[in-house]
């Protein structure tokens, strides 16, 4: 056949090794075949083979690899969730996962960003894989808070001068999530070494931060988790107050007494940052 371009040479070669079934499926595939038809019928026309493989198994090194190397990085990402499903359901779930969600970054830090709804409209129901939903949604805004942006926390004087007009400037390095599933707590137990029983649902919330270069998680009463939502939402403090009692889980006097022990601990966990001027 007339030698292909370079363009459509690599074209091909990404169409053969990505296919979620193999190089050998992969060189008989409608967009392989579109490209180079005849290297259906003859790989070797396309790759030599060499002393010791066939050309197919020379591509089949490549498309083991592409999928080997992804999941690696996937299992680095999500521990907890592998340690919950298992090896192989995991390796599995992330191999489906990347068929239908093909890097497309030179940087990996993006490529999973999808997994925890894959695993939500994917995994058969139950609550094993309930709780190993909200788990993976926790490790993927670890991944998210780490990679957020440097920022500047707010002084002790700069805490002193707030009041009920003020609106605060949240550090990006910061995740709110409401969850079906106890899922932190089983977290913490699992990388304990633990085994804890799977739970049914109960809501918890959960934000995930980073103060320096540690990423932190902790779980947040119902009030005071929404009252932390408005201020991201950029409500004057006043505001977010009485926000967070709209959803009827508190009183305004509760709020008040608990408001100073809230902000002590968002302090300290620099949730809080400079504006920028």
């Amino acid at each position: 056949m007339a030698a292909p371009s370079l363009a459509t040479l690599e074209r091909w070669m990404q169409a053969v090794v990505m296919h979620p079934e193999g190089a050998e499926t992969g060189l008989r595939a409608p967009k392989a075949r579109r490209l180079l038809a005849a290297a259906a019928r003859d790989p070797s026309a396309v790759v030599l083979p060499s002393k010791q493989l066939s050309s197919v198994e020379r591509l089949e090194i490549y498309a083991h690899m592409y999928y080997a190397r992804l999941v690696e990085v996937m299992e680095t990402e999500y521990p907890t969730v592998r340690q919950l499903l298992g090896p192989h359901a995991f390796a599995a779930a992330c191999r489906s996962y990347v068929a239908k969600h093909p890097s497309r970054a030179r940087l990996l830090n993006g490529l999973s960003a999808g997994f925890p709804d894959f695993l939500a409209k994917s995994l058969p129901r139950s609550h094993r894989h309930g709780l190993a939903v909200d788990i993976a949604r926790i490790e993927r805004a670890m991944e998210d808070v780490f990679d957020a942006p440097a920022s500047t926390p707010m002084t002790a004087a700069e805490f002193a001068a707030v009041n009920g007009r003020t609106r605060l400037a949240v550090n990006p390095a910061l995740v709110l999530l409401e969850l079906r599933y106890p899922a932190n707590a089983c977290m913490n137990a699992m990388r304990r070494g633990e085994q804890p029983r799977i739970p049914r649902p109960r809501v918890t919330r959960v934000i995930v931060f980073r103060r320096g270069f540690q990423v932190m998680r902790r779980e947040q009463e119902q009030v005071q988790f929404r009252l932390l939502q408005a201020l991201v939402a950029g409500k004057p403090l006043a505001a977010a107050v009485r926000a967070s009692l709209v959803h009827g889980a508190g009183n305004a006097d509760r709020v008040a007494g608990r408001l100073r022990s809230w902000f002590e601990e968002w302090a300290g966990a620099q949730l809080f940052i400079k504006k920028i001027k």
